[in-house]
């Protein structure tokens, strides 16, 4: 079950139109596929070696017990809160083209250096992370130990890792992020299973007050 639930809630979390994958989708527009791998490898490499630790150590240390319970309710709010911004991103089509823009020469930012920065300086890692994904990994650890703690973010990374791998294809091949009438439905669907996790969560974590 923790896998599944794990991939659908990183496929969800990467389709909603954010910083980070319209700055993949521009450097894949702009300089090819590689460069949109090279900014795609920049979250994955920081949520593994910063913002997951990080969620662990608050979850742990500064908010033991009743507080990283709490910690557990923002996330699962804050997944609510992710699924409605996926059905409304819904109704607003996103172009590809609208994203271009001019080069900077020789002196510019490498593609995976652009994701580094993007990804530190968007409050929503440090939120999902600091909540929700390390509420799921904390109790991984609860229930198997720590392989069955690994298998979340691995669920996530991966499911997250598949959307944008599908997006820098089509951005390579059509100039565009998704088909027209396909879009709106998987964001539609991105929402009803962001919703769905975040009450799957808050389930998990009522039933362990009693």
């Amino acid at each position: 079950m923790t896998f599944p639930l794990a991939f659908a809630i990183g496929f969800s979390v990467a389709s909603i139109p954010g910083p980070t994958i319209i700055l993949i989708a521009t450097e894949t527009l702009r300089k090819g596929a590689k460069s949109g791998l090279a900014t795609m490898a920049a979250p994955i490499l920081l949520d593994a070696v910063i913002m997951l630790p990080l969620g662990l150590v608050l979850q742990s240390s500064i908010f033991s017990g009743k507080g990283a319970l709490f910690l557990g309710f923002v996330g699962a709010a804050f997944l609510v809160w992710l699924g409605t911004q996926s059905i409304q991103a819904g109704a607003n089509k996103f172009r590809v083209s609208e994203l271009q823009s001019p080069a900077d020469g020789n002196q510019e930012t490498p593609s995976f250096v652009k994701g580094v920065l993007t990804h530190l300086t968007s409050p929503y890692p440090y939120l999902y992370w600091g909540t929700a994904g390390a509420t799921f990994v904390r109790q991984g650890f609860q229930s198997g130990g720590v392989w069955a703690a690994a298998v979340f973010p691995l669920g996530f990374w991966l499911g997250a890792g598949v959307f944008t791998l599908i997006v820098i294809y089509l951005v390579a091949r059509t100039k565009r992020l998704l088909p027209p009438r396909l879009e709106p439905h998987l964001h539609r669907l991105s929402g009803v299973l962001l919703i769905g996790s975040g009450i799957f969560l808050a389930v998990r974590l009522w039933q362990g007050l009693f």
